[in-house]
């Protein structure tokens, strides 16, 4: 029975995909570069301003960050084939593409860029706020004429309020909640991979389907952390969300007719991270954290979803000297791994990690890689 649920599962994802109709809006908001080098998101990962999107329990910390405008790459896809794929597109050169396609079960490649648009503050009284601003790309093409192809562009305003009713030298708990912003502009194409090409090196577009979505959702979260040593938290995220859709072409983008749109799928997830004693090190390691989280509880409760193994994420970050971060950890049954330079504010991270894009561990699997290039304070 699971696997027949499996199947039908399959069946609407890829009927979603490929139906302008069933376009629904998602936040791309992503964790950061650091992050992604041991796992993603962790609800106890509380120490940098990313921390805001993670579990908003931190705001009532009172720890002070700012992000600063900041340039932060996203990209995934089989990252060796992409020239040769656009290459061929160029070239109409049909039997590689179709190549390339067979070989991955699918050509797939997405794409988040943060071009210096993305900042934000969290006070040091537990009030703070952060806008997101990024253009993002995607596309799916299971066949030569069979793709979906999504371009657009998004704004994220999230503010929130935090505050620790317990603190004491060895007991600290916090509670936080913040409400997100959002306005989302996406071009939505259905058609021949070659097709679309054509459409969009001709530049006429106003007849390409657009999509306006704004709207507005919560996420609350709990933070407790014992003798400093270790911690444990719970996040709600999207409990409630309220998406407007207006759907028209880029033609006539600005002739809104809104409608109420599905509401996110709300996500409950918790963690857990050890702090480990680093002392004997003599200074040499400034930190080493290892970290465990499940990310959405939900998949117990839907038949539909996707295997609950793929929620599990556990990764370590070791800091040397304030200076140099090696990261590596395990999301979504795949391995990761990043490093980070820390020069006092300025800062480099690149990571590298896999994604699950299918149901199943293993059916359909999907590399990416990050940098990020700013300063955090």
């Amino acid at each position: 029975m699971k696997k027949i649920y499996s199947i039908a599962a399959a069946f609407i994802i890829s009927t979603g995909l490929l139906s302008a109709l069933e376009y629904k809006p998602t936040l791309h908001v992503q964790p950061s570069v650091r992050q992604q080098g041991f796992g993603g998101f962790y609800t106890t990962d509380v120490n940098d301003f990313y921390g805001i999107y993670a579990n908003p329990a931190m705001l009532g910390l009172n720890r002070a960050h700012s992000l600063f405008p900041s340039l932060d790459l996203h990209l995934a896809g089989p990252l060796a084939d992409i020239p040769r794929f656009v290459r061929s597109l160029k070239s109409n050169d049909t039997t590689v593409i179709s190549e390339i396609i067979e070989k991955e079960n699918g050509f797939r490649l997405s794409m988040d860029l943060q071009p210096f648009l993305s900042f934000g503050h969290v006070t040091s009284f537990g009030f703070g706020w952060g806008f997101s601003n990024q253009a993002f790309m995607k596309a799916e093409v299971p066949g030569i004429t069979n793709s979906n192809f999504n371009l657009g562009l998004e704004s994220v305003f999230t503010a929130g309020y935090g505050f620790s009713p317990l603190n004491t030298d060895n007991h600290r708990l916090s509670i936080g909640i913040t409400a997100k912003g959002f306005f989302q502009i996406a071009g939505v194409m259905n058609d021949g991979i070659l097709d679309i090409v054509d459409t969009l090196s001709d530049g006429d577009v106003k007849n390409i389907p657009a999509y306006v979505t704004t709207g507005l959702s919560f996420d609350a979260g709990i933070f407790y952390s014992l003798c400093n040593t270790l911690d444990v938290a719970l996040v709600v995220y999207d409990p409630w969300s309220l998406v407007l859709k207006s759907k028209s072409t880029f033609g006539d983008i600005f002739k809104f007719n809104f409608k109420k749109s599905d509401a996110f799928d709300p996500r409950i997830a918790a963690g857990l991270c050890y702090h480990v004693y680093t002392d004997w090190s003599r200074g040499k390691i400034s930190e080493l954290n290892i970290r465990a989280d499940f990310r959405n509880f939900m998949v117990f409760f839907d038949e539909l979803s996707r295997n609950p193994i793929l929620e599990l994420s556990a990764g370590v970050e070791a800091v040397f000297m304030d200076i140099i971060s090696l990261r590596f950890g395990m999301s979504e049954m795949y391995p990761c791994a990043g490093v980070g330079l820390k020069l006092a504010n300025f800062n480099i991270d690149f990571a590298i990690y896999g994604r699950e894009l299918g149901l199943e561990p293993g059916s359909c699997p999907c590399l990416n890689s990050s940098i990020f290039v700013g300063f955090k304070f």
